[in-house]
């Protein structure tokens, strides 16, 4: 704790010590105060507490522990004596000097010197108050959910024949577009798939559907499996939306595992049917578990009812997954061993204990 080489001009006559008053010190801070004070004798401080008949010359008010009543409470009993505010933390606009902690020998003394020469401004202050709470931001409203019927347009008229398994051949505003061989689960497109995407984006248009014509379709006109198409015309209907059977409490369970392998990709469908063929869930539990888009699953869900493949009852509600609990097998009674067994393992048992 050496001074700096112009302590020389803080010295003062030891006849008259400056009195040093604290405030919000422990025993702690005191005894270093004291201990700085006795080691810089010749610059005449003391403590107020050790010299209980003097009057204080300055003061070091400590407002870490109480914080600013404290200092405004000390204002209030010494209106004009010369103070520092002492903080580990200080303000950036305070009232008074500022003694940082940790307290340092080469600020300390300084600081008291300074507070003697100059006088205190008698100017009003208050203590910093926490800004103004923001006003809170309006609740983001939940994003509205977009449905559509499945049973209408190009996707319905399809879906239809080949739940009744029938044969017609499927007119978008009098032009054909594809044949429709239910009964044989196959179809056979008479456009390209651009046509049919956008003819599926557009919910006014005229299909009719109409039987097939005697001469036969064109040889050119591909045959496809119908399960793959309806898959594919309920992506391409769906764009986002979900279907209007399932509410956010519809229990929801795949009958059988789609073939993924063979059907148009939609992300994350793995991990749906992974979870609709385990066990039946909402909305609600589907989004949290998985996380994932909900175009993707809706188009997910579109997709797997139109090849019949997602079980949706007509009424009844789900809270939580309704899987059936999982129940071990009733344990069996083990068999006695057999006498003979017993005894010639008892043998081996004493011979080995009686190496």
């Amino acid at each position: 704790m050496d001074l700096p080489l112009d302590a020389c001009r803080l010295l003062r006559p030891v006849s008259a010590p400056v009195t040093v008053l604290t405030a919000g010190m422990d025993e702690r801070k005191l005894a270093l105060l004291r201990l700085a004070f006795r080691m810089h004798a010749a610059l005449g401080y003391r403590l107020a507490v050790d010299a209980a008949d003097a009057q204080p010359d300055l003061a070091l008010v400590d407002i870490d522990g109480e914080g600013w009543p404290l200092w405004q409470r000390f204002r209030q009993a010494h209106p004009r004596l010369p103070a520092a505010i002492v903080s580990a933390a200080p303000p950036e606009r305070a009232p008074a000097a500022i003694l940082k902690k940790p307290l340092r020998v080469e600020q300390l003394f300084p600081l008291l010197r300074e507070l003697q020469e100059k006088p205190v401004a008698d100017t009003a202050w208050s203590p910093p108050t926490a800004p103004p709470p923001k006003p809170s931001a309006r609740p983001a409203r939940p994003a509205v959910i977009e449905r559509f019927d499945p049973a209408s347009g190009l996707l319905g008229q399809a879906c239809l024949l080949q739940r009744q398994r029938q044969d017609a051949l499927i007119l978008a505003d009098g032009e054909p577009i594809v044949a429709i061989l239910g009964s044989r689960n196959e179809a056979r497109p008479l456009c390209g798939a651009a046509r049919l995407r956008e003819i599926c984006q557009i919910d006014a248009a005229a299909i009719q559907p109409t039987p097939l014509p005697r001469p036969p379709l064109p040889a050119e006109a591909p045959v496809c499996p119908l399960k793959p198409l309806l898959w594919q015309l309920a992506i391409w209907s769906a764009r986002g939306r979900l279907i209007r059977q399932i509410q956010a409490d519809t229990p929801l369970r795949l009958r059988h595992w789609p073939n993924l392998t063979r059907l148009a990709p939609i992300p994350d469908a793995l991990r749906v049917s992974a979870l609709l063929c385990r066990s039946t869930v909402n909305l609600r539990v589907i989004a949290r578990l998985l996380r994932i888009a909900p175009a993707d699953l809706f188009a997910f869900l579109a997709a797997a009812h139109c090849i019949g493949a997602l079980d949706i009852p007509q009424e009844g509600k789900l809270g939580v997954i309704a899987s059936p609990p999982v129940r071990g097998q009733p344990p069996q009674p083990e068999a006695a061993p057999d006498a003979s067994r017993r005894g010639l393992l008892s043998r081996l048992l004493r011979k080995i204990t009686g190496l």
